[in-house]
C-alpha cells in the first residue's frame, strides 16, 4: 500500500516483511535511507474499519497519540523503552518508527520447539531487565496493564537487551494510590485474579494497579522457568478467565532447582494482591539482588 516507501517527516524509508500486527496496526521491518539504519516501522491505520477493527476513527487517533505521548515521555525516563526515531500522522495513517528487534514470545517459541531450556543466566538477565523496565514506570505513577513476552523486544548485538514496546493500555495512578477502577484488559493468561470478573470476564471495571503488573512478571519467570505457563492445562480463555475470577488460593509453583527463583514465583503469583511484593520488594529479593 505504500509502494515498499515511505516518507515520515522528511525522511525516506524502505518498507520491507510484516513483523507484527496488532487490533488496527501492522509493524514491518524497514531501513531509514539517509543512514542506512535498520527500524521498525509501526503503520496504524486510523481510518474506520480498515484492518478489521471496527474501533471508530476518532478512538484510533487518541490511541495513536496516547501511545505517542507516552513513549515520548517515557524516553528520558526509562532506558528499557523502545527507543523513538520519528513518527507522523495524517488522514489515514500514523507511523512510528523505532527500534528493531525480536520479540521476546519468539526466543520462548525457539526453546520450546528445540526442547532445550532457557539456560538459567539467561532467564536471570531477561526477566531482572522486565522487572527494572517496570520498576522505571511505577516510580512514576504508571501501570503498565499488559506485560507479556510479545510487549519486549530483544536488541543489540547479541539480542540480551530489551526494550518494552507497547504501552497503549497503561494508566497512570495519583501519588499515594496503588490501585483504582479501570477498564480491565489484557491477555488471558497473563492477567492478574483481580482484573476478572467472575461472571462478565476481561474489560469490565475492576480496581487494580500496580500489582497486577507484579503478577504478569510471575507468569513470565514461570514460563521462562518451566516452558509452559501457569493456566497452561485450562484450555480456552473462558475457562482461564473463569478460573481467574474465582481463584482464592495461590498458585501451586512446581519444585525447581534453584530456590530463590521458585520463592519469588511464589511471592508474585498470589491470588491476594495486598500479599503480592511491590516493584522494589522484588529488586531486593534474593533472586535478583544475591
Amino acid at each position: 500500500m505504500f509502494n515498499n516507501r515511505i516518507v515520515v517527516r522528511g525522511v525516506h524509508y524502505t518498507l520491507q516483511d510484516e513483523i507484527g500486527h496488532g487490533l488496527h496496526s501492522i509493524v514491518y521491518g524497514g531501513h531509514d535511507l539517509d543512514n542506512g539504519q535498520s527500524v521498525a516501522i509501526k503503520v496504524t491505520n486510523l481510518a474506520h474499519g480498515s484492518f478489521h477493527s471496527k474501533a471508530g476513527t476518532e478512538s484510533r487517533r487518541q490511541s495513536f497519540w496516547k501511545e505517542i505521548d507516552m513513549l515520548l515521555y517515557l524516553q528520558a525516563l526509562n532506558p528499557y523503552v523502545i527507543r523513538i526515531f520519528n513518527y507522523d500522522n495524517n488522514d489515514q495513517y500514523g507511523t512510528i518508527v523505532m527500534e528493531l528487534g525480536k520479540t521476546f514470545r519468539d526466543t520462548l517459541l525457539e526453546h520450546v520447539h528445540s526442547r532445550i531450556p532457557i539456560p538459567p543466566f539467561l532467564i536471570h538477565r531477561f526477566w531482572s531487565q522486565m522487572v527494572e523496565a517496570i520498576y522505571y514506570l511505577h516510580r512514576i505513577g504508571i501501570v503498565h496493564g499488559d506485560c507479556k513476552p510479545e510487549n519486549f523486544i530483544q536488541v543489540g548485538p547479541d539480542e540480551t537487551s530489551l526494550r518494552l514496546i507497547d504501552m497503549g493500555i497503561s494508566f497512570q495512578l495519583p501519588p499515594n494510590v496503588t490501585s483504582h477502577i479501570h477498564t480491565a484488559a489484557g491477555t488471558p493468561d497473563y492477567v492478574s485474579p483481580e482484573m476478572v470478573n467472575s461472571r462478565i470476564g476481561l474489560s469490565s471495571k475492576s480496581k487494580y494497579g500496580y500489582k497486577a503488573d507484579i503478577w504478569a512478571l510471575g507468569v513470565i519467570l514461570y514460563e521462562m522457568a518451566f516452558g509452559v505457563r501457569p493456566l497452561h492445562g485450562l484450555g480456552s480463555n473462558a475457562t482461564k478467565l473463569s478460573f481467574l475470577g474465582q481463584l482464592q488460593r495461590n498458585i501451586s509453583i512446581p519444585n525447581h532447582p534453584d530456590k530463590n527463583l521458585r520463592d519469588i514465583l511464589k511471592r508474585c503469583l498470589r491470588s491476594n494482591p495486598r500479599r503480592r511484593p511491590n516493584i522494589e520488594q522484588l529488586l531486593n529479593h534474593r533472586y535478583l539482588a544475591g
